[in-house]
């Protein structure tokens, strides 16, 4: 039996039934049915990696660094690495690591893609939960305030889950599985991002009644 641990997480909102939220975890840590990183073709400036990405590759036995340095995961824009079958350390279900191409010509509308990317493998894998881990400062880019991060992550989510709704509705896809997304963040950057998630959210038209809204330490097994 796993040792009991106290999470915090705050809502962001729901849109189509997705329950939108941030809390203090990293991929190794999510407990969800998709559990997604992305990844530069190398660190920024040197970096080593760091934080949540250096966990989820510990967990994975140093995968996603060998993968990288042979060659046979790149990193690229895009690029995709679906893991699924995790090992026992890590509780989701599977695991996707994105590309993010080279560190210096990250822009947002690259995070955007990685999102959209994001919520269309959650829905066609029949995900009921997902949690996302933009991975840019445990790989030493720290120059993220032009990025607008909170806002181009959801405005990729959002145009991905109406898209795949949509597809839901006019009877060319199975209704979607998917009820919960989740926004990876650092425990001491938690609350700040909640916010400004929940005003990106806003801003983007969902409904954000409750973004913001405190959901608690919550135990899990």
């Amino acid at each position: 039996m796993r040792e009991q641990n106290s999470l915090q997480r705050f809502a962001i909102g729901t849109a189509q039934d997705v329950a939108f939220d941030t809390a203090a975890w990293g991929p190794a840590a999510a407990d969800v049915d998709l559990s997604v990183a992305c990844m530069f073709e190398h660190e920024a400036d040197g970096a080593a990696v760091a934080g949540g990405l250096l966990a989820l590759d510990r967990a994975l036995g140093g995968l996603l660094t060998r993968m990288r340095g042979t060659g046979a995961f790149r990193g690229q824009e895009m690029e995709t690495l679906l893991v699924s079958l995790p090992p026992a350390p890590i509780p989701a279900r599977a695991v996707l690591v994105i590309g993010l191409g080279q560190p210096a010509t990250l822009t947002a509308d690259v995070l955007r893609r990685a999102a959209r990317a994001a919520l269309r493998e959650a829905v066609r894998l029949g995900a009921a939960s997902l949690a996302f881990a933009p991975s840019v400062l445990d790989a030493g880019h720290t120059d993220n305030a032009g990025l607008d991060m909170p806002h181009v992550m959801l405005d990729g989510m959002l145009g991905a889950l109406a898209a795949e709704q949509m597809l839901a509705d006019g009877g060319f896809a199975r209704p979607l599985a998917l009820r919960s997304c989740t926004f990876d963040v650092g425990a001491a950057r938690l609350e700040g991002a909640a916010r400004a998630f929940g005003e990106a959210f806003g801003r983007l038209g969902g409904a954000g009644d409750v973004a913001g809204a405190y959901l608690g330490n919550i135990s899990r097994a």
